[in-house]
């Protein structure tokens, strides 16, 4: 399993702008009704925030890492979101967030949900892989970045 097989341009949001969490996380998540993948944004925003509320997935040195179980999602997906100047999101070391790293999986998909953040923690911990990240503004070139750095690193 490839995080390269979860990135879709369209699941590409650049630029995203300074809020509340709640709307960093609708930001976030806007292409997923276009895209046919929620029925509405509402349920999956609310359920990322409980996530948040319960402890900030922020992790330090720029990344954050929303992630939640929602009904109503035919399969995993990942949203990535670029802020290059970056945003506030309560971040565990105190500092904003240039990176996003989306994961929303269905009930089933539980097992499946673990090892993909798995996944995403090995990358995330590659400083030349998520500063090639913060300054891309190309939604295919994002994807193809994270295509050729798992053929390469992983």
């Amino acid at each position: 399993m490839k995080l390269s097989e979860y990135a879709d341009p369209g699941l590409v949001v650049t630029h995203i702008e300074q809020g509340e969490v709640t709307d960093i996380l609708a930001q976030l998540v806007a292409p997923l009704v276009p895209a046919g993948l929620a029925a509405t944004a509402d349920q999956v925003v609310s359920s990322l925030t409980a996530r948040e509320a319960v402890l900030s997935t922020g992790i330090g040195a720029g990344i954050a890492v929303p992630h939640a179980i929602c009904a109503g999602l035919a399969g995993p997906c990942l949203i990535i979101g670029i802020s290059p100047s970056g945003v506030e999101f309560q971040a565990i070391d105190g500092q904003p967030v240039n990176v996003f790293f989306v994961l929303l999986s269905p009930p089933d998909h539980a097992g499946h949900h673990i090892r993909m953040l798995a996944r995403i923690a090995r990358l995330a911990r590659h400083p030349e892989f998520v500063d090639a990240l913060r300054t891309s503004s190309d939604p295919q070139v994002v994807v193809s970045h994270i295509e050729r750095y798992e053929a390469e690193h992983i």
